[in-house]
């Protein structure tokens, strides 16, 4: 699984399909298959930067995102672009509106929670596992 060199939460416009410049990480493809429920060749890894996501995610973790899951349902933790940003954040679609829209929010109760249409929001995919240095 190719790490990118791209932080979640620190700029705006990365694509993580065309800035992998790190290094490779090896999973028994069994585990990614059958554990995670993922195909490899849709898989990155990228660091985490910042602390709004604690303690759930810390600054430097790692966290392995699948980019084909791009869909809001369920709720969980996604990396995506917010028109300001790439950032690692709890979303869910807020029920019955119309444009729909989500629900963006930090774990940490430091930062506000905001909306934003789904047309606004671009998903790049679901985090799946994290790394933490102890």
């Amino acid at each position: 699984v190719p790490e990118v060199r791209v932080a979640a939460s620190a700029g705006g416009g990365a694509h993580l399909e065309q800035e992998a410049d790190g290094t490779d990480w090896y999973f028994d493809a069994g585990w990614l298959r059958y554990e995670l429920r993922a195909a490899p060749r849709d898989l990155r890894i990228i660091s985490i930067d910042g602390d709004s996501m604690e303690p759930v995610l810390c600054s430097g973790d790692k966290v392995m995102i699948d980019l084909s899951r791009t869909a809001p349902s369920p709720p969980g933790i996604f990396v995506l672009h917010d028109g300001i940003g790439l950032i690692a954040k709890q979303i869910e679609l807020v029920p019955n509106s119309e444009p729909a829209r989500l629900l963006i929010r930090s774990e940490s109760p430091r930062y506000e929670n905001y909306e934003r249409t789904l047309d606004e929001v671009n998903i790049v995919g679901r985090v799946i596992w994290f790394a933490r240095r102890l």
